[in-house]
């Protein structure tokens, strides 16, 4: 399948995050206490408006974008308002992990910061999984860190696998499950609105 990015120009005006649970509560009928049954899958999605665009020519654009992505997959920033990345250097995985919720990193600028509540995307097999840091951690002089992160590894890394810290990208269906449509109004300017959901 291939990723499909939309232009840079395609800036949105409104992004609502949300979380894909895949958890569930089990509630005893006879008044017991509840129980919380956490399962691997828990992903991210984001819900996106665009502007109204300027001009036919970027309509367009934007609608083949879209369409293509129904069959493929949109590849977009996940942005994090009013919050400065910084330089991490170029982070990668520095060992083999197949479960759980800390990821070792290797190749990190020395000093560099990760804030609790900052996203991350994780490439493994020529695909991204959105997590996001669940402490705060401080790079080694060596470049390394033992970071914790949320939700559960969704599949399992191997050494030097990209990380994506200064610019997390989220990597999904387009409206899966629902229509893809757009509104064209009398002057004919064209708006756009659709979400893109993690799809692993």
């Amino acid at each position: 399948m291939a990723v499909i990015d939309l232009p840079e120009w395609a800036v949105p005006n409104s992004l609502e995050p949300y979380l894909r649970d895949f958890g569930t509560i089990l509630t005893p009928f006879l008044g017991g206490p509840e129980q919380r049954i956490n399962r691997l899958g828990t992903r991210f999605g984001l819900r996106v408006t665009l502007p109204p665009m300027p001009t036919r020519d970027k309509a367009l654009i934007i609608q083949s974008r879209l369409l293509r992505a129904r069959e493929d997959r949109l590849r977009m920033e996940w942005v994090q308002p009013d919050f400065d990345t910084g330089v991490p250097g170029s982070p990668l995985i520095s060992a083999a992990v197949a479960a759980g919720t800390s990821i070792p990193l290797k190749g990190m600028a020395a000093g560099y910061t990760v804030k609790e509540g900052q996203m991350l995307s994780i490439i493994r097999g020529a695909r991204r999984y959105m997590h996001m840091f669940s402490a705060d951690g401080t790079v080694g002089a060596g470049g390394t860190l033992q970071a914790g992160i949320w939700p559960m590894i969704r599949a399992s890394l191997i050494t030097n696998d990209v990380v994506e810290i200064a610019k997390p990208m989220i990597e999904g269906l387009v409206s899966p499950g629902d229509e893809l449509s757009w509104q064209i109004a009398v002057d004919r300017f064209a708006s756009f609105s659709f979400t893109i959901a993690e799809s692993a």
